[in-house]
């Protein structure tokens, strides 16, 4: 790869990780870590690559080193996205939900319009948070399997075995 390319690569590669960055100190669900804050070590073995300044056995094999960190952060920017988007999507209509029931029931004994209320919005809550159990799923199934299958390409390459590879990761709750 060309000193060009390179700097284009390096660019690019940290335009879309800050682009897809979420400011978040704390990641408390699904899709709220950066992609710095997912995999730290591959986050920083591709901005090194990215900026030529690997290791020598890296060197060799920086154009593959490339293509494998691209596909790790495209996976993980459409694993977050879905549930990004799908989370903005459902919690305005599980609070609309769980306002009508506040609404409908104030403190004391159940009246009949609270128990309809709940009748009506109970099986759309459990639905909303249905999809947001498998959105979460699939995010963590989509990260740990991206993460897995670009550290066998790193640990593949001639002379990179010794890499330590990103802890697996952690399931936070939707």
């Amino acid at each position: 790869m060309t000193p060009p390319s390179r700097v284009a690569a390096a660019v690019a590669v940290l335009a879309s990780a800050f682009t897809l960055s979420i400011a978040a100190s704390a990641a408390a669900r699904a899709g709220d870590a950066s992609f710095q804050q997912t995999f730290p070590v591959a986050s920083t073995l591709c901005a090194r690559v990215a900026a030529n300044t690997e290791g020598k056995h890296l060197k060799r094999f920086a154009s593959q080193a490339v293509a494998d960190c691209t596909l790790l952060l495209g996976r993980f920017g459409g694993a977050q996205a879905s549930v990004l988007a799908l989370r903005a999507a459902v919690t305005p209509q599980l609070a609309a939900d769980r306002a009508a029931i506040a609404g409908a029931c104030p403190s004391g004994p159940q009246r009949a319009l609270c128990r309809r209320t709940h009748l009506r919005e109970d099986p759309a809550i459990d639905a909303l948070r249905r999809q947001l159990k498998v959105a979460t799923r699939s995010y963590y199934r989509t990260i740990e399997l991206a993460r897995e299958r670009f550290w066998n390409a790193i640990h593949a390459l001639p002379g990179e075995r010794r890499l330590r590879a990103d802890a697996p990761i952690a399931q936070l709750p939707s």
